[in-house]
């Protein structure tokens, strides 16, 4: 009994590690767009800079996925572009890059395939994708 609690231990701490690589995930300010947004409509002075949030999707019963979304939307000239870090099924699967969403004045939206939204509701902005029962509120990147 004694040996599977010290298993457990190791393993959560471990897991716990893994995890936080998922944290030091960073929007390279430096970085300079290769693609741009289309506009509609002008985007929400909220929507700007960086904002990030944790979420759980459960992909399977009883298989809940950590989540971690982080975008930084930049105005260059007269074009905006967000850069999108995000990380899922525990921090093993991830992508960094500059995305051509659509901008509509309070709303962001990505491929449909996906349903990812990001939109400012209630003086908050918020991230969705498809499987996401709530959408995550986000936190401004200080």
């Amino acid at each position: 009994m004694r040996s599977l609690a010290i298993s457990l231990a190791v393993f959560f701490v471990l897991n716990g590690c893994s995890t936080t690589q998922v944290v030091t995930g960073e929007v390279d300010p430096e970085l300079k767009p290769d693609v741009f947004c289309q506009v509609l409509h002008t985007p929400d002075p909220l929507l700007m800079g960086a904002w990030e949030g944790y979420f759980v999707r459960e992909k399977a019963e009883g298989n809940p996925d950590n989540n971690y979304v982080k975008y930084n939307l930049v105005k260059q000239g007269d074009k905006y572009a967000l850069q999108l870090f995000r990380t899922w099924k525990r921090g093993r699967k991830k992508v960094d890059e500059w995305k051509n969403w659509t901008i509509n004045g309070s709303e962001i939206t990505g491929e449909a395939q996906f349903g990812v939204r990001i939109f400012v509701q209630d003086g908050g902005v918020y991230f969705t994708i498809r499987g996401l029962e709530e959408p995550a509120r986000l936190s401004r990147v200080q």
